[in-house]
């Protein structure tokens, strides 16, 4: 692969065209393109509330009235038309009638034996800190805080029906990554045809990278390259319990996934990896639920799809930090358009004439995921760049650049704000 098809690849991705071409990074490539196809996907209501979905991360409060057949976040008094809070969720008790590992289940009495060759950790798209280069299966432990109602798990697996074993090469990244590419042409050809806005370059770019990743897999394989066997689908099922009681699921491959982009992923020591997006939002009893789960720590179990829940592997514990909205910005500070997630402000300076710097801590390994999730779902905003390190989204009359740090011993988000 050439450094100039990285280059589109990473503006077909991303869709921006960076100053020069970047290094060539084709598992970087991939996972970025996992995560539009995992946006895309949700944004259509596959998989419950995304960024683009029926509840925006901006709707940081729940309100109104709940029904008492509400899995969860229930009514804090006895009264159930009472306006729930998120500071004080009063569990009900499991639904008896709910069948194993669904909605208000109870799983204590189901879980055996842990399976060992599955487990899970945080992606780097929810941690940029995490470790994407395991050397062994994750064991259950605190995944963090997370800002977002979105959170991006790797699910690890060392089973050889997987297709673990064989690690991956720079051909089998290639191969998969071709797929993928397919895949994401011919979804966004499917998309013009249905009516939707594509850009011809888009599909220009998508054309290019696709005939000159078959070009490099062609050269490999004539000069006696082998590639490992393809990995299976990842066939997994996440639950999120409170108290033993289930309060919201995911499962791989998500409705109109592609095989592409649901197969296992090899990594250089031979396990197989797969991302699970986690909406942290209630499932459903009688119709009634799809809210943010509320402030609290909650358990993350995983278990292969169709297999007995007595293999169950967790908990990995997840927190959902208190949501308060920061404060404290100048009167003339475009909050309109630059939406923050929850949290404290630290600093500001700047004018409207000459742009803004503001720093606000967030409690949230994934807070760059929930502040770039604000800025594009801004009427006529337009991402220009994203990845685990930083984001870049333009707003109308602004340009907003957001980076995650840390100060003092506090999760922050710097954000530069100039008038575009």
């Amino acid at each position: 692969m050439t450094i100039d098809l990285s280059a589109a690849l990473h503006d077909l991705v991303d869709g921006h065209h960076p100053d020069g071409p970047p290094p060539v990074d084709v598992p970087r490539v991939r996972s970025r393109a996992r995560r539009r196809r995992a946006v895309h996907v949700g944004a259509v209501g596959a998989v419950g509330v995304g960024t683009a979905g029926a509840v925006a991360f901006g709707a940081m409060y729940v309100t109104g009235t709940r029904d008492a057949s509400i899995v969860l976040p229930a009514d804090p008094s006895t009264a159930p038309g009472d306006a729930a809070t998120l500071d004080s969720p009063v569990i009900l008790p499991s639904d008896p009638s709910a069948a194993p590992g669904e909605c208000g289940s109870n799983i204590a009495p189901l879980l055996g034996t842990p399976d060992p060759t599955l487990g899970m950790r945080a992606s780097v798209w929810s941690d940029p800190s995490a470790q994407s280069r395991e050397r062994s299966v994750p064991q259950p432990r605190p995944l963090g805080a997370f800002a977002s109602s979105r959170v991006h798990l790797d699910v690890v697996s060392s089973l050889p029906e997987d297709g673990a074993g064989p690690p991956s090469t720079e051909l089998s990244s290639m191969q998969d990554t071709l797929a993928m590419v397919e895949q994401a042409y011919s979804d966004r050809l499917a998309e013009r045809d249905a009516g939707e806005a594509v850009k011809q370059s888009v599909l220009d770019d998508l054309a290019g990278a696709v005939e000159s990743l078959r070009t490099s897999v062609e050269q490999r394989l004539a000069a006696g390259e082998e590639s490992a066997p393809p990995t299976a689908l990842a066939r997994v099922r996440v639950l999120v319990t409170h108290d033993d009681r289930v309060v919201a699921t995911a499962t791989l491959p998500r409705e109109r996934q592609s095989n592409a982009d649901a197969a296992w992923d090899r990594t250089p020591s031979g396990l197989l990896r797969e991302t699970v997006i986690l909406d942290l939002v209630t499932c459903t009893i009688d119709g009634v639920g799809g809210e943010l789960l509320p402030t609290g720590t909650y358990g993350a179990l995983v278990v292969r799809d169709g297999e007995p829940l007595t293999g169950l592997t967790g908990p990995w514990t997840i927190v959902v930090p208190p949501q308060v909205a920061v404060s404290g910005l100048p009167g003339d500070f475009p909050t309109d358009v630059v939406p923050m997630p929850p949290g404290r402000l630290l600093s500001v300076s700047g004018d409207a004439a000459t742009g803004w710097e503001v720093q606000i801590s967030v409690e949230g390994l994934d807070r760059l995921n929930a502040a770039a999730a604000l800025l594009t779902d801004v009427d006529g905003a337009e991402e220009e760049a994203l990845d685990p390190l930083g984001a870049t989204v333009i707003v109308p009359g602004w340009s907003v650049h957001v980076v995650p740090a840390s100060a003092d011993g506090q999760m922050t988000l710097s954000y530069r704000v100039t008038p575009d």
